[in-house]
């Protein structure tokens, strides 16, 4: 075709693909700045979701926290409580007289301050949700992940005291059924079981319970130097479960103040 021919405009000149250069390139740019803002907006969002479920899970714990306090509290002073009756237990046993009334108040406390002990339960439910979920990450600073962690080892550790103080208490439980009539108790241990509390309260309240017998099975005393020597082994494992339990408050609030300074 010569350059006479219609249908052909003269050649694009420099300047005018100059400009359609730098208006594509100009138009990239915006679009890229756009995306990158939006990215970042959604980034800063992101991030302060993150951080407002942090502190959500930081205020869980902490209430948590408290909770588990009033619960060792609890607990404590009413093993104390026990190990008191214990102790009672052990210095009748340990210097026995042949008379009525000391057989009857063997038999009580024996029957009242060996019933059971206070159990500590900790739902865990702040952690348990947070490992889980697989949201630990979200605890961003690592000293307070690390002494959640922790926390949670010295929970384990109280449970597996009370494993062992079970394990006493069944072999206390298998002596005694040797020794006492416990047919005599029924009253007394009906009231405490409408309400473990009441295993609490002092021996006198279960006096109008008891009825006069025969309390004592087998007196023979190699079982009852049997039954002081279990006795001793509950009493010494109950006495370092309230050991295991004042450590974990110590954790607690040592936590809490912890938990108080990283996220005032």
């Amino acid at each position: 075709m010569t350059p006479s021919e219609p249908g052909r405009g003269p050649p694009p000149t420099g300047g005018r693909v100059g400009r359609f250069l730098r208006y594509a390139l100009g138009e990239i740019v915006i679009v890229t700045i756009g995306i990158l803002i939006a990215l970042q907006i959604n980034a800063w969002n992101d991030a302060r979701v993150a951080h407002g479920r942090e502190h959500d899970y930081v205020a869980s714990m902490l209430g948590d926290l408290r909770a588990d306090i009033g619960t060792i509290d609890q607990t404590v002073a009413g093993n104390r409580i026990v190990l008191g009756g214990l102790d009672s237990l052990l210095h009748q046993l340990a210097d026995p007289r042949d008379d009525a009334a000391y057989v009857r108040h063997l038999y009580l406390t024996s029957l009242v301050r060996t019933y059971w002990y206070l159990v500590a339960d900790f739902p865990e439910l702040t952690l348990t949700q947070l490992e889980n979920s697989g949201n630990l990450q979200l605890i961003r600073d690592d000293s307070v992940k690390v002494a959640l962690l922790g926390y949670r080892q010295t929970i384990h550790a109280s449970q597996y005291q009370y494993d062992e103080l079970t394990r006493y208490f069944h072999v206390v439980e298998a002596t005694q059924k040797r020794i006492f009539d416990y047919r005599l108790g029924r009253r007394a241990l009906g009231y405490i079981d409408a309400d473990t509390r009441h295993m609490l309260e002092p021996l006198d309240a279960f006096e109008a319970l008891l009825p006069e017998g025969r309390y004592i099975l087998d007196d023979d005393p190699a079982l009852l130097a049997e039954y002081y020597g279990d006795i001793l082994f509950y009493r010494s494992t109950l006495t370092l479960t309230v050991h295991f339990l004042l450590a974990q408050r110590q954790t607690a609030e040592a936590l809490i103040e912890l938990i108080g300074r990283r996220y005032p």
